[in-house]
């Protein structure tokens, strides 16, 4: 499939101008890797080429005929899915269901042939579904994969892929690129939205970078690393953050023994663990063993069957999936801004707003947050931006103990690296945080202490210095 997006503007309706007049060639056959940081358009850009978004002006071209799209449907007729990285599934249905669904068939019974070649799809992809579970019920990281077998079973002819490789492990990625140099050999299309630079290197056939919604350069192999990142993100000034003193004496968080169950299943199993103040206590693991589980019962969102937790002084929580926990999208920022702080901003039991708006430019301004203004839909926020406004609006709590859950999940390198400058000097500072991430370079950086989680258990428990990389990785994978 051949596409040319021409001179495409997309202006929200708060006022954020998120595209000036970008055109792009997709040809068959290649994978096309599209970098930028966040806020730089190239999510707003695949949306509107995907039928999510309308193009404020612009043209597009499939196989040099001009279409409008009027919604995702359209798109899909044409052979063009995309598959975003936070999933759009319909909750209340299974993940077979949510499979079926464009069919526009009654959903029960589903046939059989579906339900063979959806099993196919994602053996082939490495993947593990349960097809006939809600996908309310499904890890964050399953439901993306039904979203990537859902795109290949409507049979794209240009598949969009939105940060694909966050919640996979290392040997799903490598199924998942040889399942995208397949898709390249059939003369397939592939759109790659990425700021992984390895990535990249390993699998993009031309490279295009946007920075601030204008196309600033494209690449061609052999690619540069240090030129890529520098055209992402400009001239990378970052202030390095020293970790200063050992953890201290005093226990913040303390797990003993926690047992939750599942339909009936043990989940996380005796797990225990302590966080002291002044100490970052890495929790590694592939995604899917337990940790939404044990992050859910610390914060109180979920029972457990047995066990103790003791949480001593204010609680901060940084989820792993800001638009479904911590943020409501059709809010704007200064509504977002005051969750969880209401009381703080009210007289006589009325939310003062002009003190809510000071509060959230105040965020705006510390926390180097993109937007119009604190007025702005944090719908059209980037997904860093995004992540900055939970972040500023956890740690400004003043809270002795931090879970930080994949807080830096899909982040661009410059707001990667602002993330842990905020999260070492709230360590420093002397709280207590309690890292959950697949990331191992991450977890390495950040980690006074590291825990590895299998299957709902912890395997491994130890001192930075002593633990490993090998070691940790054979743990992860239940060796």
């Amino acid at each position: 499939m051949k596409v040319f997006l021409r001179e495409i503007h997309k202006i929200f309706s708060d006022g954020t101008y998120a595209l000036r007049g970008v055109s792009l060639e997709i040809f068959p056959g290649e994978i096309l890797a599209l970098l930028g940081e966040n806020g730089a358009g190239k999510t707003t850009l695949m949306k509107i080429l995907a039928g999510v978004y309308r193009p404020t002006s612009g043209e597009i071209y499939v196989n040099d005929k001009r279409v409008r799209f009027r919604s995702a449907r359209d798109a899909l007729k044409l052979g063009i899915a995309m598959v975003h990285q936070h999933p759009s599934l319909i909750p209340g249905l299974t993940a077979l269901e949510n499979l079926a669904i464009l069919e526009g068939a009654s959903l029960k019974p589903i046939s059989t042939v579906l339900k063979e070649r959806a099993v196919k799809i994602s053996e082939e992809l490495g993947f593990e579904i349960e097809w006939d579970r809600d996908v309310e019920e499904l890890p964050l990281g399953v439901r993306q994969r039904v979203e990537i077998v859902k795109a290949l079973y409507w049979g794209a002819d240009l598949l969009i892929l939105d940060e694909p490789t966050t919640v996979l492990s290392p040997p799903e990625v490598r199924s998942l690129f040889q399942v995208i140099k397949k898709l390249r050999s059939l003369g397939k299309s592939i759109v790659y939205i990425t700021h992984k630079i390895p990535e990249v290197l390993e699998i993009a056939d031309r490279v295009v970078v946007l920075r601030r919604g204008v196309k600033v350069a494209e690449f061609l192999p052999p690619y540069d690393p240090r030129g890529l990142v520098e055209s992402m993100v400009g001239e990378l000034k970052i202030e390095r953050v020293e970790r200063i003193q050992k953890p201290g004496e005093n226990f913040v968080l303390e797990v003993e023994d926690l047992w939750i169950y599942e339909g009936g299943r043990a989940v996380v199993q005796g797990v225990s663990f302590k966080v002291r103040e002044r100490e970052i206590l890495a929790v590694v693991g592939v995604e899917g063993n337990g940790q939404e589980h044990l992050v859910e019962a610390i914060v109180g969102l979920r029972r457990w069957r047995r066990g103790v937790i003791k949480i001593y002084g204010r609680l901060a929580y940084i989820p792993d999936d800001r638009l479904r926990k911590a943020l409501i999208p059709e809010f704007t920022l200064v509504e977002n801004a005051i969750i969880g702080k209401e009381s703080e901003f009210a007289k006589r039991g009325i939310i003062s707003w002009t003190l809510a708006k000071q509060f959230a430019t105040k965020l705006i301004k510390e926390f180097g947050i993109v937007a119009p203004g604190p007025r702005a839909f944090v719908r059209h926020l980037s997904g860093g931006n995004q992540q900055k406004l939970v972040v500023g609006r956890e740690l400004s709590r003043g809270a002795k103990l931090i879970i930080a859950h994949q807080p830096t999940r899909g982040l661009d390198v410059a707001t990667t690296e602002y993330v842990h400058q905020l999260l070492m000097k709230a360590r420093n500072n002397g709280a207590g945080i309690l890292l959950v991430t697949s990331d191992l370079d991450e977890a390495y950086k950040l980690a006074d202490t590291i825990a590895v989680i299998y299957r709902g258990k912890i395997v491994a428990l130890g001192p930075v210095e002593e633990m490993r990389v090998d070691l940790v990785g054979k743990k992860m994978a239940g060796l």
